[in-house]
């Protein structure tokens, strides 16, 4: 099956229009496996395909993105953007769906949008590397209850400025040519307020206290992060919400350092296996496991332990890559220097 960018997303996922989510979801898992790099190894057109697969189901896997492309044929750049991370993950964070309360942006004649929040987070090499609940607490600003945002005190309203017109800018002539300022009257808001809310005292604002769950997918790496549409802080003058950056902070390991789901690491093996072959246990992430040595391997040998790396939300499996040391006693015994004088007569 050859797949062009302007395909339908469901004929990529071989499904119906009607299909139900699980069937969506089945479907994509079929194709991710059969296109994995794992069973393609060096082949391009199988990767290139496996990214088409991930940007279908990261559209029709999402209901409120797939409702979007039901009606205009594309999902847009709304709802959750992800930074660092395939479309297959934007779906755990479907829960902050109603997050930003107003939602949307502002455009040009409408008010402009909150501040974007940026918080850091500080993960173990382990919640990295598994995936992990995180729980989230930060202040941000929300519309006021009592003025719902509008900033004028109840029973009464914000007018029009007189100076702008309501249109937030007046145009300054320099020479020929006509300048857009901010009007100096309103601030750009378009409106004055002759009665602030006593609540916000004419800002429209207040602060909340937020506390969420993140549920954060096994693979990230230090200095990825996410974003969440709608999670900042709230607009002036009901204008809608920024985004919400959280960033990760992934602490080093004593023995494993990560490559994308790679995981790298040095193991001793004693000389006699070095020489002979066998088999010795070598930690993991997941306990330890046996991990076969070739006969006359030498130091700096790299070895691939498969699927012992990291387990990816979108089926994909990383391996553990073992660079081997010869152990040499330091301080041989008596015994060990006549065998070792004897394998030297040996083998010269």
């Amino acid at each position: 099956m050859e797949f062009l960018a302007e395909d339908d997303y469901y004929d990529i996922l071989g499904v119906g229009r009607n299909a139900t989510q699980d069937e969506i979801k089945k479907a994509y898992r079929t194709l991710a496996k059969k296109y994995h790099p794992d069973r393609n190894p060096n082949d391009k057109s199988a990767e290139e395909k496996l990214k088409t697969i991930n940007e279908a189901y990261g559209v029709l896997g999402d209901p409120d993105k797939r409702t979007r492309y039901d009606r205009w044929g594309t999902a847009d750049e709304q709802g959750i953007d992800m930074e660092g991370f395939g479309d297959i993950f934007s779906s755990i964070f479907r829960g902050f769906g109603g997050f930003g309360g107003f939602g949307g942006r502002g455009g040009p004649t409408g008010p402009a949008a909150g501040q974007t929040l940026r918080i850091s987070i500080n993960l173990t090499f382990e919640e990295a590397f598994f995936g992990v609940e995180k729980e989230l607490a930060f202040n941000r600003k929300i519309h006021c209850e009592t003025c719902k945002g509008s900033g004028a005190a109840p029973g009464s309203s914000p007018k029009t400025c007189p100076t702008c017109r309501g249109q937030g800018q007046i145009a300054r002539s320099m020479g020929f040519l006509s300048v857009a300022q901010t009007c100096p009257t309103c601030g750009g808001l378009g409106e004055s307020i002759d009665t602030p809310c006593p609540s916000c005292r004419g800002q429209g604002l207040q602060t909340e206290r937020r506390e969420i769950k993140l549920p954060i997918p096994p693979g990230v790496e230090d200095g990825q992060g996410i974003r969440i549409s709608g999670g900042g802080n709230a607009g002036a003058r009901r204008g809608p919400f920024g985004d919400l950056i959280v960033m990760f902070n992934v602490a080093t390991h004593d023995i494993f350092v990560r490559r994308g789901l790679h995981v790298y690491m040095e193991h001793e093996i004693p000389f006699s296996v070095a020489v002979l072959g066998g088999e010795v246990e070598v930690p993991t992430m997941r306990g330890l496991s046996k991990m076969k040595v070739n006969s006359g391997t030498e130091g700096g040998t790299l070895f691939r332990m498969k699927h012992k790396g990291v387990h990816a939300e979108d089926g994909r499996r990383g391996d553990q890559l073992v660079r081997v040391k010869i152990q040499v006693p330091k301080k041989p015994t008596k015994e060990q220097k006549e065998f070792l004088s004897k394998f030297s007569e040996v083998f010269s």
